[in-house]
């Protein structure tokens, strides 16, 4: 299976944004995004909300980029003890947000990153030589969006994460594909 990165120990915390905006990028916000993928045993598109109740401040991040560097399972102990600061939400379940991150990309575009201390989708797991489901703890939600709050994504349903690669970590997805978010839209107030 093809292992699949991500900037999340990367992404530093966002900078003031620009006073034309015509929202503010800070949470509490949520997102609804619609999310598609696609392979040999079929297909699944779902809407996908996710809430932001406030980012991760720096002290706690630093404190799971250390306990990732010394392994998964001290990553989801630290992970798993983090207070719930969100929720993604697909279909009638819910799933704790424990770990988000935002930063600027440019001045009329964000790139916000969560991660849920459980996956929320095995895509093929049904299928009868699936491979076994344990290990792949977490979901990783990764989007950008621009000032008017439209952009686009994907997301892990069900990963494991560990330190290294070209941005500080590697996301290996349980179906070695992520499920393409093609439109995410930040709600209005």
């Amino acid at each position: 299976m093809r292992a699949l990165t991500a900037l999340l120990v990367a992404i530093p915390v966002l900078v003031a944004g620009s006073q034309s905006q015509s929202y503010k990028n800070t949470a509490p916000e949520s997102f609804r995004a619609n999310g598609q993928m696609s392979g040999a045993q079929g297909g699944v598109a779902s809407a996908i909300d996710i809430s932001v109740d406030k980012y991760t401040p720096d002290a706690e991040h630093e404190a799971l980029v250390k306990a990732l560097q010394q392994g998964y399972e001290p990553f989801l102990e630290a992970l798993r003890k983090a207070p719930q600061i969100g929720s993604v939400k697909l279909g009638p379940n819910s799933y704790p947000v424990r770990w988000a991150r935002e930063r600027a990309t440019d001045k009329d575009h964000r790139r916000i990153a969560v991660v849920t201390d459980k996956p929320v989708y095995f895509f093929g797991a049904g299928a009868a030589e699936a491979k076994p489901t344990a290990g792949y703890d977490v979901a990783v939600v990764e989007f950008t969006v621009d000032t008017v709050g439209l952009g686009k994504g994907s997301m892990a349903p069900a990963a494991r994460v560990k330190a290294g690669g070209t941005s500080g970590i590697e996301i290996q997805d349980y179906s070695g594909k992520l499920i393409e978010l093609r439109t995410v839209i930040r709600n209005l107030k």
